[in-house]
C-alpha cells in the first residue's frame, strides 16, 4: 500500500498570504489531503481553498497547544498513514517531502519512527546540525538557561551573532537523534499519534511542542532532525533578530510571549530535574544573564522595569508549575 501524507497546518490572526503559499507548495508535493486549522481567524475569502483541504474552525484563538490538539484529531479521521505538522509559516522547500520518506525509509520505517524537518532559521536546530548536539530539553535547565549550552549561544546571546549553517551540502550531522521536536516539520506515523498521548493545551504556546514530543518518546517514539529536509520559515521569528536589543527588553517584543515562553520552559524543566546543586548553579546563571541583558541590551528604562517584573513573575509561577497568566 502506498502512503498516504496528511498535512495539519495551524494558522491565526490575519496571514492568509502566509499560509496560501504554504498550501501552493504541499499541493505540489506527495501530500493527499491537507488539515487547516483556523485558530479564530477563519476568513474564506482570502483563503485558496483546494479539494484536498480540510478545514477545522476554532471559535477563538487557543495558541499552538490547542490549534495541533484539534488538527491532530481532525487528521485521524482521514484515510492516511503519514502526517506532516506544520505552522502557517512554514515553507517545505520542494524536495523535502520526499527527503523525509526517503530519511525514513533509510532509518527503518518503524510506525514509532518520527522525523524533524530541519529549520534553518531556529538556533536550537542549526546548533544540532552543526555541532551534534541538542541544546534544549537539557536535564536541570533553569528556565532558559543550562551552562553546558554556552558555548554554542554563547555569541548569539551576547548579540555578537553567530556561526552559519550551510544547507547546500549534507553536513557530518545528517540525521541525528533529538530527544524533542517542534510541531513545525514534525513528520510521524499514524501508529504513533494513536499512542494518545496528545498537545496539553494548558501551555497555549511555547514548549508544548517539547512537552508533547517528550511524552511520545516516553512512550516509545524516536525522533530524528533530518537535515536534508529543508522547511523555510517565511517569517522571522521574535526570537530570532541579531540586534543590539535583546529580544526579552525590546519595546516591540509583546510581553505575553515573553512571559508565556519563560513560564512555560519553567513548566517543561520541572520534571527534568535531577540535580539540585547544578539546578541552583543554572539559577545563577539564568540571573547574571537576566542582569546582563537588562543593562546592556536594552534601552527603555520603563521597559526595562516591566520586563524585570514580568520575568520575575514567571519564574515564580512556572518554578511552581502553575498556569497562572501574566496579570492577575
Amino acid at each position: 500500500m502506498s502512503p498516504r501524507l496528511c498535512a495539519v497546518i495551524v494558522t491565526y490572526g490575519q496571514r492568509y498570504t502566509l499560509l496560501n503559499q504554504v498550501i501552493q507548495r504541499l499541493d505540489d508535493a506527495r501530500v493527499t489531503s491537507i488539515v487547516v486549522v483556523f485558530n479564530g481567524n477563519h476568513a474564506p475569502e482570502h483563503i485558496s481553498l483546494r479539494s484536498t483541504v480540510v478545514p477545522v474552525l476554532l471559535p477563538i484563538n487557543l495558541g499552538s497547544a490547542g490549534g495541533y490538539l484539534a488538527g491532530i484529531e481532525a487528521a485521524l479521521l482521514l484515510d492516511a498513514t503519514h502526517f506532516l505538522l506544520l505552522d502557517d509559516d512554514n515553507l517545505p522547500e520542494p524536495t523535502c517531502v520526499d527527503r523525509l520518506f526517503q530519511a525514513h525509509a533509510k532509518l527503518g520505517g518503524g510506525s514509532l519512527l518520527a522525523l524533524q524537518a530541519f529549520r534553518p532559521s531556529q538556533p536550537w536546530q542549526r546548533v544540532v546540525v552543526r555541532e551534534g548536539v541538542l541544546p534544549v530539553g537539557r536535564p536541570n535547565s533553569y528556565g532558559w538557561f543550562h551552562f553546558a549550552n554556552e558555548r554554542h549561544l554563547l555569541r548569539r546571546q551576547l548579540g555578537a551573532g553567530e556561526a552559519g549553517c550551510d544547507v547546500d551540502r549534507v553536513p557530518e550531522n545528517a540525521c541525528p537523534r533529538i530527544d524533542v521536536a517542534a510541531y513545525g516539520g514534525l513528520f510521524l506515523r499514524r501508529e504513533a499519534l494513536q499512542l494518545s498521548e496528545r498537545p496539553d493545551p494548558r501551555y497555549f504556546c511555547y514548549y508544548d511542542d517539547f512537552d508533547f514530543t517528550d511524552r511520545l518518546v516516553h512512550r516509545g517514539m524516536t525522533i530524528h532532525l533530518c537535515a536534508d529536509a529543508v522547511i523555510d520559515d517565511i517569517e522571522t521569528s521574535w526570537h530570532a533578530p541579531n540586534e543590539r536589543v535583546h529580544p526579552t527588553f525590546s519595546p516591540h517584543t509583546e510581553e505575553e510571549r515573553i512571559y508565556l515562553d519563560l513560564r512555560n520552559a519553567f513548566i517543561f524543566y520541572r520534571s527534568r530535574i535531577t540535580n539540585r546543586p547544578l539546578y541552583w548553579l543554572n539559577a545563577v546563571g539564568f540571573w547574571l544573564g537576566i542582569a546582563y541583558l537588562a543593562l546592556f541590551r536594552s534601552t527603555h528604562i520603563g521597559t526595562t522595569k516591566r520586563r524585570l517584573t514580568l520575568i520575575r513573575r514567571a519564574v515564580r509561577f512556572g518554578s511552581r508549575g502553575e498556569f497562572a497568566p501574566s496579570d492577575d
